[in-house]
């Protein structure tokens, strides 16, 4: 009668205490530099002899240079980023350069970065370079999207098996509590009219069986690059099928996918008019082409209702067009937010981040009347586990 769309994004891994967030794997990258003979395909020092104890970024680096050489350079291969005196570091990705210093003040969205560069280079006055600058940029985040599968592959996935969380299991689940008062609490999920359509049938259900689930198929859309539902609670579902929508790990057919996913931006066509294949190579909807993903994706949406579980998704306008497809489709009659509760010390000012999320799903509606029809309130939401350690 009804299937369910659960849709999860980092913060579900977050949640089960992975190391996945970006700020991680900077943090891990700089944490394996001990001494001023580094050299790879990031960066090189120019300079010998130093060494880099407990040190887990690129601050803290470049402070302890700095006390001991004064003012110094940082160079690119093309131009001078800092025109100082010694020249003491050359960067072979500027890109991560960027985000490295970026991410130790704030926190920073890989791929709204990118789409930000592309758009300054195709902004910038002279157009002589913007090719070359442009695949340059796609370049760098070819290797940072490499670099980042190798560090989860060798830092987190072995640590997925042993994050268990019952609560966590216990959201998977797709029975009800055989009783009626347990399914009006369900129906209160969906907007009275559709509610209306189909309490009696599943009344009529529930007295022919007390032994019956909510949902008859359950579509996993995994934005991560981990499987961490899949490998921790598959024996909680009975009938369903994940898709890995940004690819998987050490998978070549299915590869991860790191770019920018809103053909909606107000830039977006300013991208396809200047006719060049590579400034759209990194975008996500073509990346979607070349598995059967996206087709799967969509046969499940068109096929019957469904209600939307959010799982520590942002809900982002990185994933906007997708995301727009699947909310404001017909057969979506519920959009259900998982929040995340903040720890009573944090000193942030919200208790949750249940508005934050569904001002971002607003974005991806057209139709502002569809949203609020679709979005569970916040009585009838659900927390999402955390893990406790």
């Amino acid at each position: 009668m009804i299937n369910r769309l659960i849709i999860l994004g980092n913060g579900f891994d977050l949640s089960h205490k992975l190391k996945t967030k970006y700020s991680d794997f900077i943090e891990n990258y700089y944490s394996q530099i001990k001494d001023s003979s580094w050299k790879d395909d990031f960066l090189e020092f120019l300079i010998p002899g130093y060494l880099f104890n407990n040190m887990n970024s690129l601050k803290e680096i470049m402070n302890y240079m700095s006390s001991r050489l004064g003012e110094f350079s940082i160079m690119h291969p093309e131009k001078n980023l800092h025109i100082n005196r010694k020249p003491a570091i050359l960067l072979h990705n500027h890109f991560f350069y960027e985000i490295s210093r970026k991410i130790e003040s704030n926190w920073v969205d890989i791929e709204i970065e990118y789409f930000h560069n592309l758009l300054k280079i195709l902004d910038q006055p002279s157009t002589n370079s913007i090719y070359d600058d442009i695949k340059k940029l796609n370049q760098e985040i070819d290797l940072i999207a490499k670099k980042f599968e190798d560090y989860l592959i060798d830092n987190v996935n072995p640590e997925i098996s042993s994050k268990y969380n019952d609560k966590t299991a216990h959201l998977f689940e797709d029975r009800l509590i055989p009783d009626s008062e347990s399914i009006e609490e369900f129906l209160k999920e969906f907007p009275e009219s559709y509610a209306k359509t189909i309490r009696t049938d599943l009344m009529k259900k529930w007295k022919d069986n007390n032994n019956w689930s909510k949902f008859d198929e359950t579509l996993i859309l995994n934005f991560n690059y981990t499987n961490t539902a899949e490998e921790l609670y598959s024996d909680k579902l009975k009938n369903y099928k994940t898709i890995n929508i940004h690819g998987s790990l050490d998978d070549i057919e299915n590869p991860i996918n790191l770019g920018f996913g809103d053909e909606m931006h107000k830039r977006y066509s300013d991208i396809e008019e200047k006719n060049e294949n590579e400034y759209l190579r990194l975008m996500k909807s073509f990346a979607y082409t070349n598995t059967d993903n996206y087709r799967e994706l969509f046969n499940f949406i068109e096929d019957k209702v469904f209600q939307v579980h959010i799982m520590g998704h942002s809900c982002g306008i990185s994933d906007r067009t997708l995301l727009n497809a699947i909310f404001e489709n017909k057969n979506c009659k519920s959009i259900k937010v998982f929040y995340h509760n903040y720890d009573k010390k944090n000193t942030n000012s919200q208790s949750d981040n249940y508005s934050e999320i569904v001002r971002n799903i607003s974005r991806h509606f057209n139709q502002k009347t569809l949203m609020r029809n679709k979005i569970v309130n916040k009585s009838l939401s659900t927390e999402l586990p955390q893990l406790k350690l």
